[in-house]
């Protein structure tokens, strides 16, 4: 990633008014000394420090950008698309990289949302089996207490109340 613009302009004033040596300015700044002697040959063929010295690369690009550049040439032609690309400085395999790479986000969001309800199901289906696995061993035991109740009436007959 390149230098700040007020940094080279500021580095610039100094190398050109001519206080301190240039080696001196850039342990300053911590710039590079042949990094300073780029700008100033810039500004010196140019007038002024060259801005766009360095094309805006496709990594460079934002993710707003590369959704923006995919919706925009969307629905026109492969020619129509080549010329846009070479407009902005991108091959047309980064657009379709661009698109592959979006879709792949979002079906992975989907997947990841996916496996977040399923994890909370799972959890859920355990406590209900849980619960299912305690409720059961508390009917077979009422159900064991009635037939020893019933057992027990049939063997000593039914007890008679005070």
């Amino acid at each position: 990633m390149g230098h700040p613009i007020q940094l080279k302009e500021t580095v610039l004033k100094k190398v050109l008014l001519g206080n301190k040596t240039q080696f001196e300015i850039a342990s300053d700044f911590g710039v590079g000394r042949s990094t300073i002697g780029k700008w100033l040959r810039e500004y010196k063929q140019n007038g002024n420090i060259n801005l766009n010295s360095k094309e805006k690369r496709p990594r460079d690009w934002t993710a707003e950008e590369r959704i923006s550049a995919i919706i925009e040439t969307g629905t026109i032609t492969a020619e129509e698309k080549a010329a846009w690309c070479r407009r902005s400085g991108i091959f047309t395999h980064h657009l379709d990289q661009w698109k592959k790479d979006a879709i792949s986000a979002m079906s992975l969001k989907a997947t990841r949302k996916k496996t977040e309800s399923e994890k909370y199901f799972k959890k859920e289906i355990a406590a209900l089996k849980k619960d299912l696995f305690r409720k059961d061993k508390a009917l077979a035991e009422t159900a064991a207490l009635l037939v020893l109740k019933k057992k027990a009436r049939e063997i000593w007959g039914e007890l008679e109340d005070d």
